[in-house]
């Protein structure tokens, strides 16, 4: 197939998948990419930076992009690109990475037709099935064919992973055994058809193409008669036959992996003149790129087999010493192949630079081979650490629980202590377990207070800040974030500073305190863009925009969300991007800007949904809801609303709860029934209820009252509302209640 793609005129590229020996950007798709802008699998930093420039100057990438192909080449990053690159959530990482792979293949089908072909995806990892799966999209209307091999035992090629390509055409071409006409055109090529070992030959093999070939060349190489009975004993038949510096490269060849570097091999041979081609004449090797590869995965099986454990365990040691720190992952497998006690460890190394590059699903393979593999709980404890990160960056908070939980039991010093103990209040954060994630938490300050490092008791206090947030209690809230202010500050970390200052101006928000909130809100992100925080500066600035509204810089408010819109778009945040566009929506809706309210909402809710990001749907809903309802639609209206209080009962009423219900209220026509959805709202404020929630609860109960002209309710209301902000007078309320 390759062969008439290329006299066709197609470039052809191939990425091979394989189950042990993936060195450093020699996986499929970094192989693919490789070949595409013309730079050799093991390409030098010079030569790929070289082929970076091109595709940039010729349009295959866009500067935008630098940093995911600086990442996918594993070329360093600028600190500007890095900060970037972590800021993004894995998820929009990987989509991004995705349509940057479409994005050179689709333009470099433009000036040429490609072909792509990737081997043995049966040994494909669960990360590099959604590629597949883009590729398989990106073919349809391109001038690209696809092209992927995989044995019938490990297809993974199942209804989900169809179901991905979105109804892409694809083909299957089941390679069942060869007809007796067809096994006599392969034998031609190598040996007259009607030769009587021949065709002793195409019977033993009975169909397997490859079992033929190896057969009939084992009979041109011997005068033996008989024909060995399997794949295995054919290849070490022939393997027997070569000359013994050749049969000793070829086993070393076979520790290495399917594919192998000259000069890998020399250095395992201690051969430094060796060459290749005696095992090319066999057909035993191929050439590839500056590398070599078996001419099938089973004569490297079989040449493996052949040797002595006590010998395959001193090639593995040797690979794994000249692998070394370069090729940690390489290290750790060839150690663990030699059944060497420090492959436990090397896995742990390997697992944390994968973990580094943002690479979970690898690093998660990793931590689990090692965890499997340690007996010291030196080792052990690190690795279950590690594990329980990665867990929760997957979002599996219960397995990350017990990851952690289990590391407890084998941690050498506090500072794993500390470490497990904070995995287990960010996992109980998630499953919203408060009093687990205190009890934990308190666990954690008690070690941290004892090794008095400032910075650790900093994220403490901060991360018991947010808890009491999460309950409502604003006083406690402000009374940690600011020791977690002077922690930071005596520690001289400006994240934790940020931080800090970021939740002193939650707690004042949640206080109603907005001027104030919006002052901690400026000086966190002033710090951010002075230390290159972006992850912490993007829903900071949001913040700054909602407290702006409230004091009447109206304009300013929405400059600085959408100027958050646009940093979490680039970045790739999609969290905050749906933060800024639910807070966008709403402010354009409390302004009377509609249509603006709108195509922000719109935007944000297939966003929300997708993400599961609850509380800001049931806000986007609601403030929809209000959108409707100003254009006379109040059955739509009221079923957005329904849907909006569904889900703030699930994640909690204090978030948006009784705004929802005063909206509610807005749709009733009969007046008890709106009173009734009001005396709701007003029930859940007394217990706890978010700065938003009480302004815009308050402003449109009296809207309500004005309708239904219960004037007495209208004074009550805006009495409350005073009384809310009396601390802290805000214009945006002083101007409600005067109204």
């Amino acid at each position: 197939m390759r062969q008439q793609a290329c006299s066709r005129g197609f470039a052809c590229h191939t990425g091979l998948v394989l189950d042990f020996g993936v060195g450093k950007g020699q996986d499929a798709i970094s192989a693919i990419v490789k070949n595409v802008l013309e730079v050799d699998i093991r390409g030098d930093e010079a030569a790929l930076r070289t082929a970076v420039q091109a595709a940039l100057v010729s349009g295959l990438i866009n500067s935008d992009q630098l940093m995911l192909i600086n990442d996918l080449l594993e070329l360093p990053q600028s600190s500007e690109q890095r900060a970037a690159f972590e800021a993004m959530d894995h998820k929009t990482r990987m989509q991004r990475m995705g349509e940057l792979l479409v994005g050179i293949l689709q333009k470099s089908a433009l000036q040429r037709p490609q072909l792509l072909v990737v081997e043995d995806i049966h040994w494909a990892s669960s990360d590099l099935l959604p590629y597949l799966a883009l590729l398989t999209r990106a073919a349809t209307g391109s001038r690209m064919v696809l092209m992927m091999t995989s044995r019938f035992d490990g297809d993974p090629l199942d209804k989900s992973w169809r179901a991905s390509t979105h109804g892409s055409p694809l083909m299957t071409v089941d390679l069942g055994p060869l007809r007796p006409e067809e096994s006599r055109l392969l034998a031609a090529g190598l040996m007259g058809s009607s030769n009587r070992l021949a065709l002793e030959c195409i019977a033993r093999a009975e169909g397997n193409p490859l079992f033929l070939e190896q057969l009939l060349r084992n009979a041109a190489e011997s005068e033996a008669t008989n024909l060995p009975a399997s794949i295995q004993s054919l290849v070490l038949a022939r393997m027997d036959r070569l000359p013994q510096r050749d049969k000793a490269a070829l086993q070393a060849a076979s520790v290495i992996g399917k594919r192998f570097a000259l000069y890998a091999l020399r250095s395992l041979t201690g051969d430094r003149d060796f060459r290749c081609d005696e095992l090319i004449a066999s057909d035993l090797v191929r050439p590839d790129a500056s590398a070599f590869v078996f001419a099938h995965a089973l004569i490297q099986e079989g040449v493996y087999s052949s040797l002595l454990n006590a010998r395959k365990r001193e090639l593995h040691l040797r690979a794994a010493d000249w692998f070394g720190e370069q090729e940690p992952l390489l290290r750790a497998e060839h150690l663990d192949r030699a059944s060497d006690p420090a492959a436990a460890l090397a896995y742990l190394v390997a697992a944390g630079a994968q973990a580094g590059k943002f690479r979970h699903e690898s690093a998660l393979r990793l931590a689990d081979r090692g965890i499997e593999l340690a007996t010291e709980d030196a080792v052990h404890c690190p690795l279950l650490l590690l594990r329980g990160d990665l867990l929760r960056e997957a979002g599996r908070s219960s397995d990350s629980i017990a990851a952690f939980q289990r590391s407890l039991t084998l941690a050498a010093d506090e500072g794993q202590r500390v470490h497990a103990w904070m995995g287990i209040v960010a996992g109980h954060r998630v499953t919203s377990d408060i009093p687990a994630a205190m009890a934990a938490l308190d666990e954690a300050q008690r070690i941290a207070e004892q090794q008095e490092s400032a910075e650790r008791r900093s994220r403490i206090h901060h991360v018991r800040g947010n808890l009491h947030f999460a309950m409502g209690d604003g006083a406690a809230c402000r009374k940690e974030h600011e020791s977690a202010l002077q922690l930071a500050r005596q520690a001289g970390n400006a994240e934790c500073e940020a931080q800090a200052l970021s939740g002193l101006g939650d707690a004042q928000y949640l206080l109603g305190r907005l001027a104030t909130g919006l002052d901690y809100f400026l000086r966190c992100v002033a710090l951010c863009e002075r230390a290159g925080l972006a992850k912490v500066r993007i829903p900071n600035r949001c913040m700054v925009g909602h407290c702006l509204y409230y004091v009447n810089r109206m304009k300013e408010s929405v400059v600085q969300i959408r100027l958050s819109l646009d940093e979490a778009r680039s970045m790739g945040q999609a969290h905050s991007e749906i933060f800024a566009l639910q807070s966008l929506g709403f402010l354009l809706a409390g302004r009377g800007d509609y249509e603006g309210a709108e195509t922000a909402i719109l935007g944000g809710i297939p966003l929300a949904r997708a993400a599961g990001a609850r509380r800001y749907l049931a806000m986007m809903l609601c403030t929809l809801a209000q959108v409707r309802l100003a254009g006379g639609a109040r059955e739509e209206a009221r079923a957005h609303l329904d849907e909006a209080l569904a889900l703030a009962r699930q994640t909690g009423m204090a978030f948006a709860g009784p705004m929802i219900l005063s909206v509610i209220a807005a749709t009733e026509q009969a007046p008890d029934l709106a009173r009734q959805a009001l005396a709701q709202g007003e029930v859940v404020l007394r217990e706890f209820g978010m700065a938003h929630c009480c302004l815009h609860f308050y402003r449109n109960a009296m809207d309500v009252s004005l309708q239904s002209r219960s004037w007495d309710d209208v004074l009550r209301y805006a009495a409350r509302l005073e009384d809310y902000v009396s601390a802290e007078p805000l214009p945006w309320a002083t101007l409600v209640i005067e109204r």
